[in-house]
């Protein structure tokens, strides 16, 4: 790792590139840059890494996808977490990684069809241990399942990984220089190509720069002249304290009928569901709806009935609240690219909350476009896709 800079301290006169956003993004960012032989300065407007949208984050990879381009970043991306420490060298280096399943559950009368149908889609990806359960087989397996569930789909090596570890595990194996403290104002361009960055604490010269900012980087590419097509959406994460009703040993659950997950963690349990909201305006504190734990908690208690149960038993105190903001697309999947326009300007993001699981081979591929300085025609993430303007059907499925 670089030097750690704070904003009394002054910036770098140049570099090879700037990251904005010291997330899980902008630090696989910096550690494949760095690799590649760049100088690189990361930007981080909090105190530190890892604070923001990824603090938020479950934290959980699966293999289990149907949809090509988003596998293409997963898998090996998967295949890297699990030797972490080595990769970026640095023996002992643990990121926390559980491998206690991922279930995906429905109740729906058609969905041992579904089930079929999604794990068939993961074998036409060179997925072959992942399962498909009748609701026998899962409620054998899982004998806290409800009596409701009528198949599932499950892989027994997916799990979670600790974001922060991973995000300072990346930092620290590279050569970056990290400015804590320190907001970008704006992109600095000169004629058609990039040419700085002004900051709260100088200006720092550079040919290159990548948008890792989460939800900030739509305006940070205003500043630029560039239209980044995505949006803010708050996302909720409950956390409920230890309880004996909650399976330490469980897996990653997802109910395929309405989207609401949980899993554990620390004996007791992160839960979540995507309800509807309008898109809102990045926010470095995003307020919380406490009416969502037990929004949240009825629906997980839909399959899972202990849930129901567990609900009318808590208190306040064992329940806290935390909310972040996914960054969208229109099509569900990631910019990962040239923002076109000016150039030098490269973006990370739009990840639609599947950020930490493809952050490393999502670096991998931005560190060698940023190298390259521009997008290949058969880069799926380019930001000129026809599907990032009018999508024509839904491309990920769950």
């Amino acid at each position: 790792m670089g030097p750690v800079i704070a904003s009394s301290d002054a910036l770098p006169a140049t570099c090879d590139v700037v990251i904005i956003g010291g997330g899980i993004a902008g630090a696989s960012d910096a550690f494949f840059l760095s690799r590649a032989g760049l100088s690189v300065v990361v930007l981080e407007r909090g105190d530190q890494l890892a604070g923001l949208t990824t603090a938020q984050s479950a934290a959980c990879f699966r293999a289990q996808w149907d949809e090509p381009d988003y596998a293409a970043l997963v898998l090996p991306s998967i295949d890297f977490y699990g030797a972490f420490a080595e990769r970026i060298g640095l023996p002992g280096w643990d990121i926390g990684i559980r491998r206690h399943g991922w279930l995906f559950i429905t109740g729906a009368a058609d969905g041992p069809a579904a089930v079929q149908a999604f794990v068939a889609g993961h074998r036409r990806l060179g997925v072959l241990d992942s399962e498909s359960l009748d609701g026998d087989e899962a409620r054998r397996r899982f004998p806290w399942l409800g009596v409701e569930v009528t198949a599932a789909s499950y892989r027994a090596q997916d799990g979670w990984v600790s974001p922060y570890e991973v995000t300072y595990g990346f930092a620290k194996a590279s050569s970056a220089t990290f400015s804590l403290r320190t907001t970008a104002a704006r992109i600095l361009v000169a004629g058609d190509r990039v040419a700085g960055v002004e900051t709260t604490i100088g200006t720092i010269g550079t040919r290159r720069v990548v948008l890792a900012a989460g939800p900030f980087s739509r305006g940070l590419a205003a500043t630029a002249g560039v239209d980044l097509p995505v949006w803010a959406l708050r996302r909720h994460r409950a956390m409920v304290t230890p309880r004996p009703e909650i399976p330490g040993d469980g897996p990653m659950i997802v109910d395929m009928d309405t989207h609401a997950w949980w899993r554990p963690e620390g004996g007791g349990a992160f839960l979540g569901i995507g309800l509807p909201e309008a898109p809102g305006e990045p926010a470095l504190d995003v307020p919380v709806d406490w009416t969502f734990p037990a929004v949240a908690m009825d629906a997980a208690g839909r399959l899972i009935p202990f849930w129901r149960d567990l609900a009318g038993r808590l208190t306040q105190a064992e329940v806290s609240l935390g909310a972040g903001q996914y960054t969208m697309t229109a099509d569900g999947r990631p910019i990962i690219g040239a923002t076109g326009g000016v150039d030098g300007l490269f973006v990370h993001g739009g990840d639609n909350g599947w950020g930490v699981e493809s952050a490393p081979e999502a670096g991998r591929r931005l560190s060698g476009i940023v190298v390259a300085g521009s997008d290949g025609p058969d880069n799926p993430f380019r930001i000129d896709r026809p599907s990032i303007v009018e999508p024509l059907e839904k491309l990920i499925t769950y």
